[in-house]
């Protein structure tokens, strides 16, 4: 699935926040997937969740060359899978 979780707004504000009062810091977008299945759609799905991240953050006003997206990366979560299924965002 490439569907966020509903708190997704809420995780993303406080970095949002930071953003804005930091003109010169970008965001990181790294997409992660489990190792299961094709390889090939584990990675669109990850770059794809990746994508909505980024649509977010231009809706909350980041401008889209403060955005930098990262190839996607397999890992395996501590046993539940969900865990390797994310999109981890970060600043630079």
């Amino acid at each position: 699935k490439t569907a966020l979780p509903g708190d997704t707004d809420a995780t993303l504000a406080p970095i949002v926040k930071w953003l804005k009062s930091h003109d010169t810091a970008k965001a990181v977008l790294s997409g992660y997937h489990d190792s299961r299945g094709n390889k090939a759609v584990n990675e669109e799905l990850a770059k794809n969740r990746a994508k909505t991240v980024r649509e977010m953050l231009k809706t909350a006003g980041i401008d889209e060359a403060r955005i930098e997206m990262r190839k996607p990366e397999s890992i395996d979560g501590g046993g539940d899978l969900a865990e390797a299924r994310r999109v981890e965002v970060s600043v630079e």
